[in-house]
């Protein structure tokens, strides 16, 4: 995990500011569009809006865990730590921001099938604390910053 986030993230500025630290540090670019509470959960994502919704949320998922975007969104396969980096975020998009799996499949350009093993997977990774502390610290920051401040996460 980065160094960077050392400390607990209550609030969404406190999230972008974390984020833009740890762009700076891998020299990318962070670009925040919010997805709005229940936006996904109603059915309203379009095909568009989902792979927008993902993209961003790759560059994130690249910059918190340390791995190349690039590889996160290669249809090839690839290295287990990179694999797992991606189940996270299939996870999380699942979880979190309640996209239907079809919808985070899309949005992370593989099956359906693969979003449902990789959400068995990191939920059953979830038993192993210190991977929780890890994931619920991502999430954290997944939710301030898409759903904003007030979701009670």
């Amino acid at each position: 995990m980065s160094s960077v986030l050392s400390g607990v993230i209550h609030t969404q500025s406190e999230a972008v500011a974390a984020l833009v630290a740890m762009a700076v540090k891998h020299g990318r670019c962070v670009i925040i569009d919010r997805v709005s509470a229940g936006e996904s959960r109603r059915g309203k994502l379009s095909r568009h809006r989902t792979i927008e919704v993902c993209d961003a949320f790759i560059d994130i998922l690249a910059a918190y865990f340390g791995v190349p975007g690039s590889e996160l969104r290669s249809c090839d396969r690839c290295r287990r730590d990179i694999a797992r980096v991606r189940q996270i975020g299939m996870y999380v998009a699942h979880t979190l921001f309640g996209m239907t799996m079809t919808e985070v499949a899309r949005g992370f350009a593989r099956d359906r099938s693969t979003v449902m093993h990789a959400c068995h997977l990191i939920e059953d990774m979830r038993e192993d604390r210190e991977f929780d502390a890890i994931l619920a610290a991502f999430e954290r920051l997944s939710a301030a910053t898409f759903l904003g401040e007030g979701r009670g996460i």
